[in-house]
């Protein structure tokens, strides 16, 4: 076996290995290559120099996709996909490979690396506590299940990162949907206004449907302006809405999106490591 970082030419060779190395999991992710490149390059901003494959011969058998940013105050290095072809499992793969790519992190200044894990997926929830990872919060993902029409009067219009309020949230998003990471990311945004002013917010991929942020304004919650902005969300979005890593006791949350035809399809852990 033969590890390495990846380089620009490994792109298609990335895409297959993705693919196929989901294809049997609880969450079964298969993206067109378009989608899959907006994923890495746009969405999770992976950088080539933290990340790794390993290869037997000239295939691709497994892969650690990397991204970096200062998230909580803490220079951080963020595992955006784990994956490794069905048959070369349990070859200790991906443990080399991150023997491989942690002295290549704390090169680059960075004090730990965070992911998040399937609740169900033990197996890989025994390989991240072997390498050293420890539990940090539980996240549930929610994808809406019904259709919703807003007959809320408050007027919704595209916006920019720049009439983004991001004290409006109540919880701190997850790693790759903080406000650091969408800054530097291309996703579109829609704003709720109430004479003139800024009172609320959704920040989406319309192509898949995911929702990075969605946050009101406190002084002006259940007064439709969380209708208004996922009705335009929907409208605009190509698939089923869906909202990933909203943290477990977040109840009111949890509830509004239940309100509106969202269910709890899937929870994850995030876990972290100290390097």
């Amino acid at each position: 076996m033969n590890i390495r970082l990846l380089t620009e030419g490994d792109f298609e060779k990335l895409f297959y290995t993705f693919k196929m190395a989901f294809t049997e999991n609880e969450v079964r992710f298969q993206p067109t290559f378009k989608e899959f490149s907006y994923r890495i390059h746009k969405k999770l901003l992976f950088d080539r120099a933290i990340s790794s494959a390993s290869f037997d011969g000239n295939e691709m058998t497994g892969f650690i996709l990397h991204s970096s940013n200062i998230y909580q105050g803490i220079p951080t290095a963020y595992n955006g996909g784990t994956g490794v072809l069905p048959g070369f499992r349990n070859q200790k793969t991906a443990e080399q490979m991150y023997e491989f790519l942690i002295p290549k992190i704390q090169a680059k200044f960075l004090a730990r690396i965070l992911l998040e894990v399937i609740e169900t997926n033990q197996k890989a929830i025994a390989l991240y506590e072997k390498l050293g990872f420890v539990f940090k919060r539980r996240f549930r993902c929610y994808k809406m299940t019904r259709s919703i029409t807003s007959f809320s009067e408050i007027d919704v219009v595209q916006g920019s990162i720049s009439d983004v309020n991001f004290d409006f949230n109540d919880f701190e998003p997850s790693f790759i949907d903080s406000s650091n990471h969408i800054q530097k990311g291309d996703e579109k945004i829609y704003v709720a206004k109430k004479e003139n002013s800024v009172v609320g917010y959704v920040i989406f991929q319309p192509h898949l449907g995911r929702i990075s942020q969605l946050a009101v304004d406190r002084i002006h919650r259940h007064k439709g302006v969380g209708d208004a902005l996922l009705a335009t969300a929907k409208a605009s979005s190509e698939k089923p809405l869906t909202i990933m890593n909203i943290p477990d006791d977040e109840i009111a949350f949890d509830s509004f999106l239940k309100k509106y035809g969202f269910q709890n399809q899937v929870n994850q852990y995030e876990m972290e490591l100290i390097i």
